[in-house]
């Protein structure tokens, strides 16, 4: 839908959300465009981080400002579904969202050469950049909210596109009215995705009062607590990677309720008692005349059981 132009929706545990929309008159224009690109989602402990974009023609942001676009911290829920549902409408704005969902960045952050939040944020910026761009849109100035340090970061996406002008900066979202509708495109989907999302099956729970999803939401914590599968800890719903999570399965689990985990070990880790068994095997197979005496296991000596030396 939407005047011929392009969309993308996202349905399954997403409702109907359009991630991506882009009228057909926009692409290919030589109307220089703007962008604006913030993110909602990054600190808590359940649900994904969404990191939205925005653009429109230069000639375009006074129509912007007159639309009410400020910082989506600052308004209501409300009035944020009303500018979402406004910036849809409008027919002049584009937008493009990119949902890296719980388990994905429980994934990147715990693999064994991780990939951190600041990583994947600066690569999902980029990622939607590039997609706008090969969508045809004459892109010329982008603004940024800030992860780490902003002038490190714009040099960054500067020499990455060198043809567009960059401008990083913190509290982007309450400068630049185009970060401000990017700030709209990235809270609202994020409130719609966790609202929204449900256990694969209604046996394993159907206890959704679970907050806001910060690591100091009180329900947020009372709904850890009682959702806690003691062997596999919880949904994809929680991040496994942040630390009231990993303080649950990985440091103490014992306390929390949880099963402890040992995993067999890897190369390189290989415990004193392990490296000295390997030892004393490796001497036995090579037929090494030097005996040595290996105590046995007290299971063999209870059972009475003994080594068979003929046949």
């Amino acid at each position: 839908g939407g005047r011929g132009g392009l969309w993308k929706r996202e349905k399954s545990k997403m409702g109907d959300l359009k991630l991506l929309g882009c009228d057909d008159t926009m692409k290919n224009s030589e109307e220089e465009f703007m962008m604006g690109i913030d993110e909602a989602g990054r600190g808590p402990t359940l649900g994904p981080m969404v990191y939205g974009s925005a653009f429109c023609a230069v000639k375009d942001e006074q129509r912007l400002k007159a639309m009410g676009f400020a910082d989506s911290k600052t308004l209501t829920e409300s009035k944020r579904e009303q500018l979402w549902g406004d910036l849809q409408s409008a027919g002049f704005i584009g937008w493009d969202i990119r949902v890296l969902q719980a388990e994905e960045i429980s994934r990147g952050m715990l693999q064994k050469q991780p990939y951190n939040l600041n990583a994947m944020s600066h690569d999902a910026a980029i990622g939607l950049v590039k997609q706008v761009i090969g969508m045809g849109i004459n892109l010329r100035y982008l603004y940024v909210d800030t992860v780490g340090d902003p002038g490190h970061y714009q040099t960054k996406l500067q020499a990455l596109f060198p043809s567009i002008e960059v401008t990083v900066a913190k509290k982007a979202d309450s400068i630049y009215p185009i970060v401000s509708a990017a700030s709209i495109c990235a809270k609202v989907p994020r409130d719609v995705i966790l609202r929204e999302w449900r256990f694969d099956d209604p046996r394993i729970g159907t206890d959704y009062a679970y907050g806001c999803g910060y690591p100091g939401d009180k329900e947020t914590q009372r709904w850890m607590r009682d959702n806690l599968n003691s062997v596999f800890g919880w949904p994809n719903l929680v991040r496994f990677s942040w630390a009231p999570a990993m303080e649950v399965m990985d440091k103490n689990p014992r306390a929390h309720g949880a099963c402890e985990v040992r995993w067999p070990e890897v190369d390189g880790e290989a415990t004193a008692e392990k490296q000295q068994q390997r030892q004393q095997m490796e001497c036995f197979l090579s037929g090494s005349s030097k005996k040595q005496k290996v105590e046995r296991h007290r299971f063999f000596s209870e059972c009475k059981l003994e080594p068979v030396v003929a046949w």
